[in-house]
């Protein structure tokens, strides 16, 4: 597929070296950075099969954004065999749009234009629709104002709240996250009590972290039921560590010499991320989350950073409650969904429920013509 370029828009390839280079160039100096807008992270999820990664560079009059892309053709869907174009999402995670200046605020003629940029690029690209998974920490909702926007054609959408602990006060004393809940606490104590923690790198090889991570994940996410989404080729982790080598470590905890939880890091200037964490029963027994989670606050402090992010949960679920018991404050997730070919999104749609044999589709997700 061949993009047209203009003064406004630039495509850069995540498989061209080249391009790859000056994307992360673009990252390093832009106000403020983070690992989810590098190629590195874009490439991983290409190759868990989750798209073909690009990075489209965005100008309208006073605004500049990098926006990381993975483009999925229309044509696997069970439904449009043979079906040409593409819709577009940004990865799994929280990224969207990275701004390249310092404005704080953008006019809001700035930003209706840069989506009128979006959008044409999209219609020109064969790109049904856009999925944008917004940044939390950046707060990028309070700029994206949409009073004036085509309500069918784009929508900020609330998707749930994400906690971050500022790294700032610290308990120096007991070397923990100074917010900790009391429960919170006892938990920290019973796991150092029987616990240990060793870390790639510096312990254990990077690749064989990730072979040891992989596994305990993987069963966390069965016994959890999750999404086929969630289990992860060990390409994905492969990619992650060509991509992102000093932006990425993994967390063991042990009991004596039994592996029992692992966690995946994020990291970059400013924010560390809690991207993915698995434990096993004995794990979950003695406290191995807790511990692995004040481990990786300690490191992320340790390399400069503000927040460590350990992410999303719906408001009345035990995930979310867990996060909160650090201590951190609560940011709103939001995405950006943009539709840019209006008449062939509402027949993906309706070409779905026909096939599904279904009256209607669930409300609230984005792309609706995807499951």
């Amino acid at each position: 597929m061949t993009f047209v370029s203009s003064s406004r828009v630039l495509v850069l390839a995540a498989s061209d070296p080249h391009d790859r280079s000056r994307w992360d160039d673009i990252v390093d100096h832009a106000p403020i950075s983070d690992v989810y807008y590098r190629s590195g992270y874009a490439c991983a999820s290409e190759a868990a099969g989750h798209g073909k990664a690009i990075g489209l560079l965005l100008a309208a009059q006073r605004i500049q954004v990098l926006v990381p892309l993975l483009l999925r053709p229309l044509s696997d869907l069970p439904f449009a065999a043979g079906e040409p174009g593409f819709d577009a999402a940004t990865p799994y995670g929280y990224g969207g749009l990275l701004p390249l200046s310092d404005m704080e605020r953008p006019a809001e003629a700035d930003v209706n234009s840069l989506l009128d940029v979006l959008q044409q690029w999209c219609r020109d690209a064969g790109i049904v629709s856009c999925l944008i998974r917004l940044h939390p920490l950046l707060e990028q909702d309070r700029w994206l104002g949409q009073h004036h926007w085509p309500q069918q054609a784009t929508l900020l959408h609330y998707r749930l709240p994400t906690v971050a602990v500022d790294l700032a006060p610290w308990d120096s004393a007991r070397q923990r996250i100074a917010g900790l809940h009391r429960n919170r606490r006892a938990a920290l104590n019973d796991a150092r009590r029987c616990l240990g923690v060793s870390w790639s790198g510096s312990d254990v090889p990077l690749p064989e972290a990730l072979a040891l991570f992989q596994p305990i994940y993987e069963q966390r996410m069965a016994c959890l039921n999750a999404s086929s989404y969630y289990f992860f080729p060990f390409e994905y982790y492969a990619s992650l560590a060509e991509g992102l080598s000093n932006n990425l470590a993994v967390a063991l905890a042990w009991l004596d010499q039994k592996l029992v939880g692992a966690a995946l890091f994020l990291v970059d200037r400013q924010f560390a991320h809690y991207h993915l964490t698995g434990s096993n029963e004995d794990g979950r027994k003695y406290e191995a989350d807790t511990l692995l989670v004040n481990a990786g606050a300690h490191w992320a402090r340790e390399r400069g950073c503000r927040f460590l992010h350990l992410g999303g949960g719906g408001d009345s679920n035990g995930l979310y409650r867990y996060k909160r018991s650090f201590g951190g404050d609560v940011y709103r997730y939001h995405t950006l969904d943009v539709i840019a070919d209006e008449s062939r999104y509402r027949n993906l749609v309706e070409r779905r429920m026909i096939y599904e044999s279904v009256p209607q589709i669930r409300q609230g997700f984005f792309p609706q013509y995807r499951a």
